[in-house]
């Protein structure tokens, strides 16, 4: 009651100022209606179950389409509402996982908001994944009988320490859940000591880390090769998710490999908002690219470095790289998810700043097919070393790729705990 009297005493006294910069600014303009709960309106009749999944951004939408996919084999009648906090995080979501789930940006957490959205969705499950944790939204779905259930919940040494100091509120809003899949016994163990009930805590794995190949992989590289004009002799390094700074840092490499001929090296910022910057940086520094969307479009490639400018590719480019990089990690961006070129059968290289993905490298490391390097010139002495010893690098290789599939099952298991929650 006293958070949903402060937030809604803050909020709507500065309602009129936050329209007003709205209106003037234009920020946030895009699915404002939608962050007030106004969602269009969903089929009356519900063919079977509808279940909302809430996702944080890109990293979750992914999770969520492996929970959608073990979900309809166990619900075949159900139906899915996904939301998330982001725009970028909503757009993939929609493109991803097609016309018949709509995606929406999540509701504030504010009074009134929450209370429409939930009326307008219209939930029989509300399942958040990893740390989404908005007490108002929780208290009201879970107070009107409907089961909430943390999927891949992870809770960081960092956010531990920080949810400790209001131990006993976070403890009430972890008592909304009906149940709780947590990623490792590290996770289960700090939200035991943050209140969470243990009869409703299990450890079922990282849905991140339960990947699916598509249906036929040979085909997918067969065009992607196609696309890029490459051929059996062609060396592929592939940046993915990389972040400011980190384009710099690989220059030299980029370069020399560029001067040595027979290589394609393919950028994937993390963000699409930084092509501008990441196009800007490449003609100051002489290099000269081609865009994935111009390739895709027929035009035949000439240069040496390919930006991806599209959503959701990063995955499946993995299946033609000879080697991967996985950025956010050179610099502190905490890392990215190495298991998404792992599951190709690829090495990964990545910087020291692996926070959100730490397990991920000591799998990788334990398997010999992680490494870890602190400068762009020790990840170039890398690869120039395997280079030189192809069955070492092959031996690596194979390592990730088995470390990859020992993750899987996952989002199997997470989706049998909702189904478990609903009765069915």
């Amino acid at each position: 009651m006293l958070y949903r009297l402060i937030i809604g005493l803050i909020f709507y006294s500065l309602l009129p100022l936050l329209l007003f910069f709205v209106l003037i600014t234009g920020r946030h303009r895009q699915g404002l209606g939608e962050r007030f709960g106004l969602y269009p309106p969903l089929p009356e009749e519900k063919r079977g179950t509808r279940i909302w999944l809430h996702a944080a951004s890109v990293g979750e939408v992914q999770a969520a389409r492996a929970l959608i996919a073990e979900l309809r084999a166990l619900l075949p009648a159900a139906g899915f509402v996904v939301t998330t906090m982001t725009l970028h995080g909503r757009n993939v979501a929609a493109r991803q996982l097609g016309p018949d789930i709509p995606c929406f940006l999540a509701p504030l957490d504010v009074p009134g908001i929450v209370e429409r959205a939930v009326a307008r969705i219209a939930p029989d499950a509300y399942l958040c994944l990893e740390t989404e944790l908005w007490p108002l939204l929780l208290r009201t779905i879970a107070g009107r009988g409907i089961p909430v259930v943390q999927l891949n919940g992870r809770l960081s040494a960092k956010a531990a320490a920080g949810y400790r100091r209001w131990r006993w509120p976070f403890r009430r809003v972890l008592a909304n859940f009906a149940a709780m899949a947590v990623i490792s016994e590290v996770d289960r163990e700090r939200y035991l000591a943050l209140g969470a009930i243990a009869s409703r805590l299990q450890v079922l794995g990282n849905v991140k880390y339960d990947l699916q190949l598509p249906d036929q992989p040979h085909r997918v590289r067969q065009e992607l090769c196609r696309t890029l004009g490459i051929d059996a002799g062609t060396r592929v390094l592939v940046a993915g998710s990389t972040h400011g700074g980190e384009e710099e840092a690989l220059l030299p490499l980029m370069q020399r490999l560029a001067a040595a001929g027979g290589w394609l090296v393919v950028v994937a910022p993390r963000h699409l908002e930084r092509l501008a910057a990441v196009k800007a940086l490449f003609e100051q520094q002489g290099m000269s690219f081609e865009c994935f969307s111009d390739l895709r479009g027929g035009r035949p490639r000439r240069q040496p470095v390919v930006i991806l400018d599209s959503l959701g590719e990063l995955f499946t480019v993995y299946a033609i790289a000879t080697y991967v990089f996985c950025g956010g990690s050179l610099v502190p961006r905490h890392g990215h998810n190495l298991m998404e070129a792992a599951i190709w059968d690829k090495a990964v290289f990545y910087g020291p700043s692996m926070d959100d993905f730490r397990d991920a490298a000591r799998m990788l490391e334990a398997a010999g097919g992680g490494f870890m390097v602190r400068s762009a010139a020790e990840l170039t002495d890398r690869i120039l070393g395997f280079e030189q010893d192809p069955d070492a690098y092959r031996l690596a290789c194979a390592g990730a790729g088995e470390a990859a599939r020992a993750q899987l099952g996952a989002a199997r298991r997470q989706a049998r705990l909702v189904v478990d929650c609903l009765g069915n």
